[in-house]
């Protein structure tokens, strides 16, 4: 399990949650503790950069320094969430915090992380008529502080081949579903499986299926939403990788 002690690497994660499929690729170099990432934006973010909302006008490149500071590229340079201001609010002063998380974005009850549809319980206590809800969140999840949590937090382990895999303890399965620093989340029960794929002593692949329920801030307060999610990631170029940092986005995060 050489991940977490690794340089940098490059990966690329897919989501299955209740209202959606999404991608997440991105590049990661510890020294630096730099990540530039391509993800959906939550439609708060989107409209302020000016997307028109189109599947394919729906993703945005972002710097993050860490796993909760960031700023994302736009038509008129890359921007820090506070500077984000929508063609409706130009001339009017600076936006709101933005985020990727909340109602009707990438994270947040009505989001459209994935294919909409869920089925009765999947959404809040309105059971089947529930919107549906996507686990997208404003902070980034790096791929070796979730195998570290895995690693700390499985409660058996069983080795078949090249295929490790096993249950997670409800503590491991909360910091999964829920990252550091959303505070408009909480994880009020938890429960998941793992699976890794070691080839070579080095990890090429790994799996995380997750299901909870969440107690979610919205625009309406609070409410309890069930969730289910499937991610699985591919990690390339260990130790191997390399990526520019524009120095605007640098000047961005005041680094």
């Amino acid at each position: 399990m050489k991940l977490p002690e690794a340089r940098n690497y490059a990966w690329q994660t897919t989501v299955v949650d209740d209202a959606r499929t999404y991608d997440v690729s991105g590049q990661t170099d510890r020294g630096t503790d730099f990540s530039l990432v391509t993800m959906p934006m939550v439609t708060a973010v989107r409209r302020r950069t000016g997307r028109s909302g189109g599947a394919s006008d729906n993703v945005g490149t972002i710097l993050f320094k860490g796993a909760e500071k960031w700023v994302v590229q736009t038509d008129e340079g890359w921007r820090s969430p506070s500077e984000l201001v929508s063609p409706m609010e130009r001339g009017r002063g600076p936006a709101g915090s933005g985020g990727f998380g909340g109602q009707g974005g990438f994270g947040g009850a009505g989001g459209s992380r994935r294919p909409r549809g869920a089925g009765p319980g999947r959404g809040d206590g309105d059971g089947a008529n529930a919107p549906a809800y996507s686990n997208l969140q404003k902070n980034l999840s790096r791929p070796h502080e979730e195998v570290g949590i895995i690693i700390a937090g499985y409660t058996e382990i069983k080795v078949e081949g090249e295929v490790a895999s096993g249950p997670l303890s409800e503590t491991a399965a909360m910091l999964l579903l829920v990252h550091p620093g959303q505070t408009e989340i909480t994880p009020l029960s938890a429960s998941g499986s793992f699976r890794m794929w070691v080839r070579g002593g080095v990890l090429s692949k790994f799996e995380t299926k997750l299901e909870g329920k969440l107690s979610v801030q919205t625009s309406a307060g609070r409410r309890e939403v069930t969730v289910h999610q499937t991610a699985t990631t591919i990690i390339t170029n260990v130790g191997a990788t390399k990526f520019d940092v524009p120095a605007e986005a640098k000047q961005r995060l005041g680094d």
